[in-house]
Order: C-alpha cells, then sequence, then structure tokens
C-alpha cells in the first residue's frame, strides 16, 4: 500500500549523510545524545553498528529519495524488549508521510528480529512523536520527571510502549505487513 515508502542498509558511504542530518537543528533538538560533527567518527560508529547484533539500522526513503534514519536496539536480550529511534532528516520531506514511516519498522522490531516488546522514550516538548507513537498504537506508560539533562535544564521523559501482539492488531489498519526489506512478515504471536 505504501509503495512510496522503502528502506536500504546503511554504508560508512552515508556517514556525511547522517551527520549532517543529526546535527541538524530540527533533529538534534529532539534528540537526548549530543554529537560532535567528526566524519572520521561518524564513519567508525556506523562501522560498529554495522557488527552489532543486538542493534540494525537502515535509511529510510520515500520515492526513491534518501530522507531519514531508523534504528532497533535490542535492550533486554533475555525478554526480547528493544527500542526505536525514527528521524526524518531531510526538513522538505513531506511531513505527512512521517507517521508511517513507523510501520516497517515496526513490522521489522516485531516480525523479522522477534522481539516481545518495543520501549520508547520521547522528550517532554517532542509533541510530534508522541502523537506518532500514539497513532501507531503505543501505549503512554509513564513519565520520568526531570529526566533528562539538555543543554543545562532538566526535562521530564514520556515513556511508550507496545507489544507484538498489540501491533500484530493495530498494524491492520494501515494494511502494510513488509519489513524493511520489502518482505512480507507474519505474526507468529
Amino acid at each position: 500500500m505504501y509503495d512510496f515508502l522503502s528502506y536500504r542498509p546503511i554504508t560508512e558511504d552515508d556517514a556525511k549523510l547522517l551527520l549532517d542530518w543529526r546535527t541538524a537543528p530540527h533533529i538534534a533538538q529532539y534528540m537526548l545524545t549530543e554529537v560532535a560533527y567528526d566524519l572520521d567518527r561518524q564513519k567508525a560508529w556506523i562501522a560498529r553498528c554495522n557488527a552489532r547484533d543486538d542493534y540494525q539500522h537502515a535509511i529510510i526513503r520515500i520515492e526513491d529519495g534518501d530522507v531519514g534514519y531508523a534504528s532497533i536496539t535490542v535492550t533486554d536480550p533475555r525478554n526480547g524488549v528493544g527500542e526505536i529511534g525514527v528521524y526524518i532528516g531531510d526538513a522538505d520531506a513531506p511531513k505527512a508521510l512521517t507517521a508511517y514511516n513507523f510501520v516497517g519498522t515496526l513490522n521489522h522490531a516485531f516480525f523479522t528480529m522477534g522481539l516481545h516488546k518495543l520501549v520508547n522514550h520521547v522528550i517532554a516538548w517532542n509533541d510530534r512523536t508522541a502523537r506518532a507513537q500514539a497513532f501507531n498504537g503505543y501505549r503512554h506508560v509513564g513519565v520520568l520527571k526531570d529526566h533528562v539533562l539538555k543543554d543545562g535544564v532538566r526535562h521530564d521523559l514520556h515513556i511508550f510502549e507496545q507489544s507484538a501482539a498489540e501491533w500484530a492488531e493495530f498494524r491492520k489498519k494501515f494494511r502494510d505487513d513488509r519489513n524493511w526489506w520489502g518482505k512480507p512478515t507474519v505474526y507468529r504471536g
């Protein structure tokens, strides 16, 4: 259904693109960490990420153009818990499409990687991402008060969660069962 949306693997050749996105003000303001603009460090980070078995990431593409980044981190392998990160680096990308970027990532996390649950953290002032979490079936489960120190100020961190079974039911509204690589996924509950 969403043929305009696809993903591709990340290589070290993507270092400048990712670093430009990650340090752009429209992205950096919502991130919990700060990244120095250092191309060699970015290449090394990509190499380390690509070697990990508890981390997968991809470039998000809309209509064959690179527009964003998605990652899945396994935070608790024993219990099958992970966290996703998604951002649109291209400030000119169609904003209406960004909520759908989660669909392939959720399919990939739950039905390709086999995770049981995702738990995401969203900084308090990131209303757009908080709304996208709800749009994609996440439950708001709490707030960590004064949890993040950013630019010398403490901020609340909102926590959202969703299980594979919940996503299997919720994703029916999107009618898209593909993972990052365009392969159909099946819930095996």
